[in-house]
């Protein structure tokens, strides 16, 4: 089976770029109502980022080297591990 992971429901997010485009990419997030304010930089916003638009672990990962330009053997295992950590939150859900 595919599993395929997307933001969850409850989470409101705004990224730096949509704030005052500065220069390196950060992302503000928290579920909503009551979460913790979360926040992602750098390389882990260009992952949020792709979780934007939903996919598999392999589409995520693509996406993320595609933005950082970086290569698939440079950032799969810290996609996959910051995506195994958001969906821990319940942050990203995996369906």
């Amino acid at each position: 089976m595919i599993h395929r992971y997307r933001i969850a429901d409850d989470v409101a997010w705004v990224s730096q770029e949509d704030l005052d485009g500065g220069s390196e990419p950060t992302a503000y997030l928290t579920r909503v109502p009551g979460g913790p304010p979360i926040l992602l930089e750098g390389s882990g916003c260009v992952v949020w980022l792709a979780l934007a638009e939903g996919g598999t672990m392999e589409e995520l990962t693509a996406a993320a080297a595609a933005m950082s330009g970086s290569t698939l053997a440079e950032v799969t295992e810290d996609v996959e591990t910051l995506i195994d950590q958001l969906v821990a939150i319940r942050v990203v859900r995996e369906d």
